[in-house]
């Protein structure tokens, strides 16, 4: 028995049992990051800058109330003005039609910006907030 054991302890001992033990430990420590990351991602979504329904200008808050059965649970508005009273230096714009509240803020700040750009408004879109 005694040349068993030394066996034994040699098998274990051997280079190859740690780099295979190695390897399943890095294999299973990597494969935990990943899963810890994407845990951490889902949680963190992006944000948009909002801005509250009583700071917006009579118009938009207006348009808002006019649009908000339509919205539902999910839909989401953005706006933008340089001038509380020229509406020609206001965008407002709704995204309604979508499954994730997100999407709708993402798709409703994408139009905003086109429409700022085209009117030439200066102040950053914002996702309405009430």
């Amino acid at each position: 028995m005694a040349s068993g054991d030394s066996d034994d302890k040699q098998l274990f001992y051997d280079g190859r049992m740690l780099k295979h033990h190695f390897a399943c430990f890095a294999q299973a420590l990597f494969t935990c990051s990943l899963i810890w990351g994407n845990l951490v991602y889902a949680g963190e979504p992006y944000k948009f800058p909002y801005a509250a329904l009583h700071d917006l200008p009579g118009p938009l808050q207006e348009a808002y109330r006019n649009e908000k059965p339509n919205l539902g649970d999910i839909g989401r508005c953005a706006v933008t003005f340089d001038s509380s009273m020229d509406q020609g230096k206001m965008v407002f714009t709704c995204s309604i039609y979508v499954k994730m509240s997100a999407v709708a803020e993402r798709k409703a700040m994408e139009r905003c910006e086109q429409m700022r750009a085209g009117r030439g408004i200066k102040a950053p879109c914002k996702v309405i907030a009430e």
